[in-house]
């Protein structure tokens, strides 16, 4: 005769406890993730987040596996079973549901000898299946779940002479992975154990249960990551700028400073910009003199320049005296272009998000 065989209890005690220290790792896990600020990084958002709570209906199929399905002296045991079930489910957040489902763990089935004749015994365990389920999302369409609940059974063991029948109540366990295939529809592969089916009547066996489902979703809105294109402001070219200041003979006096203004105003605006400042005179006089001379004509330019709010790191003096003359020092008029302190503002480019006086 088929017989359900009676496990130990620390079986039980060695699934569900691991188990129950899962999902309350997962709810911890998930609550700290839930506390992370609205933006995911500096270009990504979430959008379209999940609703508070919805329904949801599917159906499975799979492969169980009665762990004690036959008599020892069986001719012949098959303790394997195609699998079914139709669940349905209110999803409170995204973390925590409960869930009810149908499950027909299929039959187990056995052959024994009974004096010279071979008779066929055959097993089944069907019922409602009661759990609590939480749930983790590794990735925006991917989530771990661990589920936990009890198994309201009613079994059958069928002979060629008699039907023996019974039902109760025993614990179950379980973990997947889910996998949201659109905003309503969600695919599941899991594993179940349901512990100490039967009892003296029919015997007692646990179960294992491999199976894959799909749900539909009442109400779900998926959250989706929203690319944001960041725009960054190109940065200014200050284009380069330079012109000479003429001196009159043995003079460092400034003359016509309103061409200064230029200069002040770029390098107050713009703290990374500078300008060089290179001094010339004509070749009247010592060498000595005219470079001194020249630096004289630098010094005052610097001087004007700092008191209009010009940083000093700003300002780079060269003095070169009756050197390099941009004309010959024959005449009076060229003589005169030779006393100058040439301007230059180099190019510079100014990132817009740096600081602007």
């Amino acid at each position: 005769m088929l017989s359900f065989q009676k496990p130990r209890l620390s079986t039980l005690a060695n699934i569900l406890i691991p188990l129950m220290l899962s999902f309350s790792s997962i709810s911890f896990a998930t609550e700290v993730l839930t506390t992370k600020p609205d933006t995911v990084n500096e270009n990504q958002h979430l959008e379209g987040a999940l609703p508070s709570a919805y329904f949801y209906l599917g159906g499975k199929l799979g492969l169980n596996h009665y762990q004690h399905g036959c008599e020892a002296w069986s001719l012949d045991c098959d303790k394997n079973s195609v699998a079914a079930g139709l669940f349905a489910g209110y999803q409170f957040n995204e973390t925590f549901a409960f869930e009810a489902a149908y499950i027909d763990l299929g039959a187990a089935k056995a052959t024994y000898l009974d004096s010279v004749n071979e008779h066929i015994y055959k097993g089944t365990m069907k019922g409602l299946n009661l759990s609590a389920v939480g749930s983790i999302y590794l990735l925006e369409d991917l989530a771990l779940f661990a589920k936990a609940g009890v198994f309201n059974w009613y079994g059958e063991n069928k002979g060629p002479f008699s039907t023996s029948k019974a039902d109760d109540w025993a614990p179950s366990a379980g973990a997947g992975v889910s996998y949201q295939l659109n905003d309503s529809w969600q695919a599941r592969f899991e594993y179940q154990y349901f512990h100490h089916l039967g009892n003296d009547t029919i015997g007692g066996t646990n179960a294992h249960l491999t199976s894959i489902g799909i749900s539909y979703q009442f109400g779900r809105t998926r959250p989706t990551i929203v690319t944001k294109t960041v725009m960054k402001p190109a940065p200014i070219k200050l284009e380069e700028v330079t012109f000479p200041l003429l001196f009159d003979f043995d003079s460092s006096e400034l003359l016509l400073v309103d061409s200064l203004a230029v200069i002040v105003q770029r390098l107050t605006k713009y703290p990374q910009a500078n300008v060089i400042l290179r001094g010339y005179s004509d070749s009247k006089g010592s060498d000595a003199y005219n470079l001194a001379l020249s630096q004289r004509r630098t010094d005052k330019i610097a001087s004007y320049l700092i008191a209009k709010g010009v940083q000093e790191q700003q300002i780079t003096s060269e003095y070169y005296g009756e050197k390099n003359p941009i004309s010959d020092n024959l005449t009076e008029e060229h003589r005169h272009l030779n006393r100058h302190v040439q301007i230059l503002l180099p190019s510079v480019f100014i990132n817009t998000t740096q600081e602007q006086k």
